[in-house]
């Protein structure tokens, strides 16, 4: 049996750029491994999001008043909400829902407005009633939903994805990749001339 002893010396150029690059081609071995079993989703970048703002014309009612509901997802009216109603930043009326979850405000001239209540926001277009175009709305119907966050928790359901997005079985085959790969490339190096004696 041949048994060959390498000793580094890390005066030597030549040993030192000969390790160099072997240790940048094991590298770069690996890295494009874990990227062939790495899901997709988590390599790629996704833009955020744009929101759009949509202005919404409304006519006012007698006395320049501004009817609206605050509603859940389901349509379902929302009791005692606070309702704020911005022109720019500064804030012109803070009303209260009532039982079916409707808010007035009165007095409000004509304009563009912010009307906000909880997580919810909607620019409106206020008219003076008889101004306002054909088929204006006649009330802001605000539909506040809770946030969703969904992220990672420690109950996880069966069907979900484990670390790093990716199932048992992958995480496995990730495991058994970066332990089979540095052995054969361990061993394929074993093939090479014997270094010179010193």
């Amino acid at each position: 049996m041949y048994t060959c002893v390498f000793q580094f010396d890390p005066i030597n150029p030549a040993q030192r750029k000969t390790v160099t690059a072997m240790l940048i081609r094991r590298i770069a071995l690996v890295l494009a491994c874990a990227g062939m079993l790495l899901p997709q989703g988590l390599i790629a970048a996704t833009p955020p999001p744009v929101k759009k703002s949509v202005m919404t014309d409304v006519v006012l009612g007698s006395r320049s008043t501004l009817v609206g509901r605050v509603v859940d997802g389901r349509g379902r009216g929302l009791v005692g909400r606070t309702v704020r109603v911005h022109r720019g930043s500064s804030l012109i009326a803070r009303v209260k829902t009532d039982r079916t979850g409707q808010f007035t405000v009165k007095n409000l001239p004509g304009g563009a407005y912010s009307v906000t209540s909880g997580s919810t926001a909607q620019l409106i277009r206020a008219w003076a009633a008889g101004s306002a175009p054909p088929r204006t709305a006649a009330q802001v119907v605000l539909v506040d939903q809770p946030l969703v966050v969904r992220g990672q928790d420690g109950d996880a359901d069966e069907d979900s994805e484990g670390f790093l997005g990716m199932s048992d079985l992958g995480l496995v085959a990730l495991g058994a990749t970066a332990i089979v790969v540095p052995i054969l490339i361990a061993e394929s190096d074993d093939d090479a001339a014997p270094p010179a004696s010193p």
